[in-house]
């Protein structure tokens, strides 16, 4: 295919789930060799480091976004509303930075924002909106214009809106056409697959010991407090060979790191060694590694990237039955669903390992044979190239 220039607008400072997901993307796009360039509202973090270390081309442009938290005061919501005002000035640079990159097409990261759609209009040039979160039912954000409104002009905009996975697609099918939109599942690096299983034997299980694993920054919408209920409920029961590791950290939000703060204390009520903290973990692969199953405890997954990549670690998963996780993972083949808020039914997936360890194998190769023919890089890749192309035409 001819090269594009592309120009992308992200929307957080760190990593998360969407921003990884722009990351491996444009990446993938440059060495296919299109030109692109990112415009990031900080210069400072997480995203802005990782895409320079990629030697992609970024631009620090600050906007505010038209979602905010519907847990703020009314005075922060006021002033939300005050800087959501100058987003035009914001909108004008990234339309001239568009003009001067050349660029043929402007590509939105996150349904949190709508400078990128604005500079788009503005140029004249066709728009992909990535909607890669619900808003309310995970973040707990809402639009400043409110959901209807904010879709109507979404549609307006000449372009695509793609969402991530199908669960995402139907909580906006009320206010989103079919022909405005499309579904395209993310991608996750080859440089996180581990093919543990390769010849379907579980060396190191038997042990005596399962490890389970939940990933995620501590929010209350990850329910990481359902797994440290769910090995209260295992020890109690006798299985003395469960072990958690909890990796991530507390965000900014003081809501966080309270909760942080809960998650530790009842941990400490279990034996010794049940519950682990890591922190922060730069290398997942590695700790993957080390892992036997899975967790997601999350209520309302957009799509479920920590699910991808365990299954991409051959990793089986045991996720909550609601949200996009139940299209990631069938029960009984490459993992469980558990009934979405209930440590007894999280804990009775995770017995199950404990009495047939044997299954951990099994189940991982069917997760990492499964996941690779659908979530990888290269397919999130190739879709997002042949939308380009149809749009360009």
């Amino acid at each position: 295919m001819i090269g594009m220039n592309i120009l992308y607008v992200a929307h957080e400072r760190n990593l998360g789930g969407a921003s990884k997901s722009l990351v491996t993307m444009v990446s993938d796009m440059e060495r296919r060799g299109h030109t692109v360039t990112v415009v990031v509202p900080f210069r400072s973090g997480q995203v802005f480091r990782a895409l320079k270390e990629q030697g992609i081309f970024v631009k620090k442009i600050f906007f505010g976004w038209w979602m905010m938290p519907k847990a703020w005061n009314p005075l922060l919501k006021f002033l939300f509303r005050v800087l959501y005002l100058t987003e035009p000035v914001a909108a004008r640079r990234i339309a001239s930075l568009a003009r001067k990159r050349q660029a043929k097409l402007i590509h939105s990261n996150s349904s949190a924002i709508d400078v990128g759609a604005r500079a788009a209009k503005m140029c004249g040039l066709p728009h992909v909106w990535h909607f890669r979160e619900f808003g309310d039912l995970d973040y707990r954000l809402i639009y400043l214009l409110g959901k209807r409104e904010s879709a109507r002009r979404a549609i307006n905009v000449p372009g695509k809106i793609v969402f991530i996975s199908k669960c995402l697609r139907q909580y906006y099918e009320q206010e989103i056409p079919d022909a405005h939109s499309t579904v395209i599942y993310n991608g996750i690096s080859e440089k996180l697959f581990c093919e543990k299983y390769p010849d379907g034997r579980a060396d190191r299980l038997g042990c005596g010991t399962v490890t389970f694993l939940i990933a995620g920054n501590f929010h209350e919408g990850k329910h990481q407090e359902l797994a440290i209920e769910a090995c209260r409920i295992l020890c109690e029961q006798g299985f003395s060979g469960v072990r958690l590791t909890v990796a991530g950290a507390a965000s900014a939000l003081k809501s966080s790191k309270a909760f942080e703060e809960r998650l530790k204390a009842e941990a400490l009520k279990l034996p010794e060694g049940t519950v682990t903290f890591t922190g922060y973990v730069s290398d997942m692969a590695a700790l993957r590694k080390q892992t036997d199953v899975e967790l997601v405890c999350s209520g309302m997954e957009a799509f479920g990237r920590v699910t991808a990549e365990a299954m991409l670690s051959s990793n089986p998963v045991i996720g909550a039955d609601s949200g996009a996780t139940p299209e990631l993972i069938v029960h009984g083949k490459n993992g469980f669903l558990f009934e979405s808020g209930s440590a007894e039914a999280l804990a009775d997936r995770m017995r199950y390992f404990l009495e047939h360890p044997q299954e951990i194998a099994r189940m991982g190769v069917e997760a990492y044979r499964g996941a690779k023919e659908c979530f990888t890089a290269r397919h999130n890749t190739d879709a997002v190239e042949r939308l380009y192309a149809a749009l360009l035409d």
